[in-house]
């Protein structure tokens, strides 16, 4: 099943086209700022992404250079800034395709299963993710060390993924909870997220209590680490 991340903060054109990407088969993620877009992003693996442009928390633009910084997935912009001027901008910024608001529902699927065909085709069936001694399968969500599989949970997959992909950044509690578990209000005596640490790195860490992959930041959340 492909996977799809719409970014769009316009409820009414999110619901439709995630319908219609439902109907046709696809799983369909979303996120309705630029700073959700990147954490759902950086928790999944994704096949192609559909991006406004005008939405707040960081603009579809500078979430498109940081999906280019880390991933050649197709992103297709979806945009009511119809000028050539604007649609030059987003192609010379390496967007796959641009399509101006109002659009053909019809059309736009269209141009994701064409745009899905190539990748596909360009891709070479794996997608891999390298962390310390860990060997990220984002496509099956599989991990391994010097070729040993270690068992993980989805969740498990997806926490160490965001950290897998982003060495060196720091996160919050509440950037985790709604990169794994969709919502980013925590209640003071929320443990989920420190549980879900707490459990991945006794698997993934040679002495969980002197991390070396997931690094607790006092006051502040969690580091991702390089594992040395």
């Amino acid at each position: 099943m492909k996977h799809i991340l719409i970014i769009e903060d316009d409820p009414s054109i999110l619901d439709i086209v995630a319908f219609n990407l439902e109907k046709e088969g696809y799983a369909v993620h979303t996120a309705a700022d630029g700073e959700q877009a990147l954490l759902t992003f950086a928790a999944h693996s994704f096949d192609l992404v559909l991006l406004d442009i005008m939405i707040p928390r960081l603009n579809g633009l500078e979430v498109l250079d940081s999906i280019r910084a880390r991933s050649d997935v197709p992103v297709l912009i979806m945009s009511a800034k119809t000028s050539e001027e604007d649609r030059l901008e987003g192609l010379t910024r390496m967007a796959d395709d641009y399509i101006c608001k109002p659009f053909s529902v019809k059309e736009l699927m269209l141009r994701v299963k064409v745009h899905l065909a190539r990748y596909e085709g360009k891709v070479s069936g794996q997608k891999l993710v390298h962390w310390g001694d860990y060997v990220l399968d984002e496509q099956t969500g599989a991990v391994t060390k010097n070729g040993e599989a270690l068992i993980l949970s989805r969740k498990e997959f997806s926490l160490m993924l965001i950290f897998a992909k982003n060495p060196g950044r720091c996160y919050t509690r509440e950037d985790l909870l709604l990169a794994i578990w969709g919502y980013d209000q925590m209640q003071p005596d929320d443990r989920t997220v420190d549980v879900a640490v707490r459990r991945l790195r006794g698997k993934i860490e040679k002495d969980p209590s002197d991390p070396r992959y997931i690094i607790s930041r006092r006051g502040v959340g969690y580091v991702s680490g390089t594992g040395k």
